[in-house]
């Protein structure tokens, strides 16, 4: 159970697919209280009754789009993607729903009119939470399940076409924050770079070792100097070399790229980049 609680998972961030997701969410919520009337609903005669069920799904869909697609941009230091795992997403979820029950308790007090109280708060988030639990766990794992399932299966599929790369004679040139060409090397050599502070780091084959080299620049200024068609951009930390990659492997956060000569070093791929770079291999 641990171990699955460190397992990786895919930390979604960008707002359509939040918007999309919780959409959905909510209407599921007001379409089920709607229709089935659970936890006594039933029994409540009020005008606008269906009016009424159907804020609790407004308030779950603001909620979490608020939490889920908020905190990572006001905290992104604690959003990391790359360190992104399973007890990372349920606690996530957990101040989501948080806020969702504080909301669901305020609204269904204003409505009637009712007294606001710690207790009573502390006794509707107890049960509102023991509710929830159960579904937050499905969902987490079969989400877990599904993006890892697909993402090898993808993965799989991609190394059986992967082909030795065609050498090649071009040479590429680095140049400093200033504009000045610091380092060079033949492009048969680079295999990534990696952004280091205010320095990036190249990464290259020389007499069979990795070797690094620091260059005081952006990595997205390093990006605009390398227009090669193998030289791609595939996180916001990493631009790496396609025709070196040797093999690709995928679990439920996303995708790795494997060096042949070296297992020490794994290059991650962004979920923004992942498509871009997945159809580039298919193509290859």
């Amino acid at each position: 159970m641990f171990s699955f609680l460190n397992q990786p998972i895919s930390l979604i961030t960008a707002w359509p697919a939040i918007l999309k997701r919780y959409s959905l969410v909510g209407l599921f919520v007001a379409f089920f209280l709607i229709v089935f009337q659970p936890f006594g609903t039933a029994n409540v005669q009020i005008p606008n009754k269906s009016l009424f069920l159907s804020g609790y799904g407004w308030i779950t869909f603001i909620s979490l789009t608020l939490i889920i697609g908020g905190l990572p941009r006001l905290f992104p230091g604690l959003f990391e993607e790359g360190k992104w795992v399973v007890w990372k997403q349920m606690v996530l979820l957990g101040i989501g729903l948080s806020l969702c029950f504080l909301c669901c308790y305020l609204y269904m007090n204003f409505w009637f009119g009712w007294r606001l109280s710690i207790n009573s708060f502390l006794g509707f988030y107890s049960i509102a939470l023991a509710i929830a639990v159960i579904p937050v766990i499905i969902i987490t794992l079969v989400e877990y399940i599904f993006h890892l399932k697909s993402n090898q299966a993808v993965a799989n599929t991609l190394n059986e076409q992967i082909q030795p790369s065609i050498p090649t004679d071009t040479i590429i040139q680095f140049k400093d924050e200033n504009d000045r060409v610091d380092f060079t090397i033949p492009l048969d050599q680079l295999f990534f770079i990696k952004a280091a502070n205010n320095y990036v780091e190249v990464n290259y084959l020389e007499a069979d070792q990795i070797k690094k080299y620091l260059l005081r620049n952006s990595i997205r200024n390093i990006e605009q100097q390398l227009p090669n068609p193998s030289i791609k951009r595939c996180h916001r930390s990493y631009i790496v070399n396609m025709d070196k990659v040797g093999r690709i492997t995928g679990n439920a956060q996303g995708y790795k790229l494997h060096f042949p000569f070296t297992a020490e070093y794994v290059v991650p791929v962004s979920r923004s980049k992942g498509k871009e770079l997945l159809e580039l291999m298919k193509a290859s």
